[in-house]
């Protein structure tokens, strides 16, 4: 059983209204911090040291995309370019102090934001949208992952819907022949703050 036609505009509706909420959300705290490619790159270094061609996957950009992010973080002491140990050719990127103490209170004023914005809801009503979000960003997943596969395939994916990928397992790892966004393994409050 799947949502009728009236049920799929509404749901596109808002879904397109809540996008564009977020983005004008972003706009206007853009002058307090970083947004966009440049944060959630803060993110995916913060506990490891990648190299800058795993960033450009993870955040699903143009390699070129990713390293206009890090210089661009790298000039304001954010991060810095540290040589590979394990490859002379290649460097990974680092999190600095300042950049640690950046990505903290960026986190701490989405935070606050959040429990401004929904102070009058019930824990149950926040439990029941987190669940509710997961499975949309599941399925959304699921529905890219099928789009890419048809399109791989050279055929349109709603003539062909035996073209499915497997849904992300919980653990945001994906299948061997499938691309899972790198969204799917981050935390809720990496998703408010990238």
């Amino acid at each position: 059983m799947g949502l009728d036609r009236d049920q799929a505009a509404t749901l596109l509706e808002s879904l397109v209204s809540l996008s564009r909420t977020t983005r004008i959300i972003a706009h206007r705290d853009a002058e307090k911090s970083v947004s966009g490619t440049p944060i959630a790159l803060l993110h995916f270094v913060r506990d490891a040291d990648p190299r800058l061609g795993d960033l450009a996957e993870k955040l699903q950009v143009k390699p070129s995309v990713a390293s206009r992010a890090v210089a661009a973080l790298e000039s304001d002491g954010l991060v810095v370019r540290v040589p590979d140990p394990d490859d002379a050719r290649a460097c990974r990127v680092h999190l600095t102090d300042t950049g640690r103490a950046h990505l903290q209170r960026r986190q701490d004023r989405a935070l606050d934001l959040v429990s401004q914005a929904f102070a009058d809801w019930s824990t149950e009503d926040a439990a029941q949208s987190v669940r509710l979000l997961q499975r949309l960003e599941e399925s959304v997943v699921t529905w890219v992952n099928q789009m890419r596969l048809a399109d791989d395939k050279g055929i349109d994916p709603l003539a062909a819907p035996d073209i499915r990928p497997t849904t992300p397992p919980a653990d945001g790892v994906p299948p061997d022949d499938s691309e899972i966004p790198a969204s799917t393994s981050r935390t809720a409050l990496e998703k408010t703050t990238a």
